[in-house]
């Protein structure tokens, strides 16, 4: 009789065991599932917060135009880029004109470099018969020529290419000042103190610093207001930084529809690419 009520009482802490288990179980799988739905809605949440991604078109749209042309840019514009990027550079007479390059070899054919050339000398080049034949006599510009047409129809992000060169940073400020488009405008270089003449010219301008890749606490620049980052280095914990020190962060050069999302999801300020209408294309699909 001993014997079979001690086999009863251990049936029963066998069975209270196993119930405990099974439950035990089911609390962290519940738990797992809520963090994964709430993770999930926090992404979400991130990537449709303050405001739309903008989106930036790279050299103008040069997936479909010259890159730093008039023609690259009015096709930024036709395809609805918020912002048109562009690359300025220094003639030899002190003209900021939109060239990425120091060589011009590979835009214009013409084996020189840009401060070697004076601006009228540049302008007789033509780069659009280089990249496609009904681009013939497509011309280099200079910076007053695309504020002055284009400035009221689409933004720009100015990038300084001319390495630490105070001259370029005053005259691209003067540029936007006598256009009056300094809130159309953002200044941005690889150079941080290009970034602080900018500052000291005219604080009101927005301004980028442009990095390939990021180690370590970067937020503390605080002549930059945006920080333009290569996708691949871009991370969630990055953007909620940013965000936190009210930075931006915008990601190039962006061209594939994963990568596209994943910003998207990242919840990125800003997406530059050479594919505007693309993208946004993308990013419409994905906020249905």
């Amino acid at each position: 009789m001993k014997l079979r009520q001690i086999g009863r009482r251990k049936l029963r802490v066998g069975c209270n065991v196993g119930r405990t288990l099974i439950t035990a179980c089911l609390f962290f799988l519940l738990t797992g599932t809520v963090l994964i739905g709430l993770a999930r809605r926090e992404s979400v949440r991130i990537s449709g917060g303050r405001k739309r991604i903008m989106i930036t078109a790279h050299r103008g749209a040069s997936h479909g135009a010259p890159e730093n042309t008039g023609a690259s840019v009015e096709l930024a514009i036709e395809e609805r880029a918020d912002y048109a990027e562009i690359d300025v550079r220094l003639t030899a007479d002190g003209v900021p004109v939109l060239m990425h390059d120091r060589a011009l070899f590979r835009t214009t054919g013409v084996v020189n470099e840009i401060d070697k050339v004076t601006y009228a000398e540049l302008s007789s080049y033509d780069v659009g018969c280089r990249y496609a034949e009904k681009f013939a006599g497509e011309t280099v510009p200079c910076l007053q020529e695309i504020l002055e047409k284009y400035g009221r129809k689409i933004e720009f992000n100015i990038e300084l290419k001319d390495g630490e060169s105070r001259e370029l940073a005053e005259s691209v400020v003067t540029l936007i000042e006598s256009y009056g488009l300094e809130e159309r405008c953002v200044v941005t270089s690889d150079s941080y103190v290009q970034l602080e003449w900018v500052k000291k010219a005219n604080s009101s301008i927005k301004t980028g610093y442009i990095l390939s890749m990021v180690f370590g606490e970067i937020f503390h620049c605080d002549a930059a207001d945006i920080f333009s980052i290569k996708s691949d280095y871009v991370t969630l914990q990055l953007v909620q930084s940013a965000h936190a020190r009210g930075k931006e962060i915008h990601a190039w050069t962006v061209n594939k529809d994963y990568e596209t999302e994943r910003m998207m999801e990242l919840g990125v300020d800003n997406i530059i690419t050479d594919r505007p209408a693309y993208v946004r294309e993308i990013l419409q699909n994905n906020q249905r």
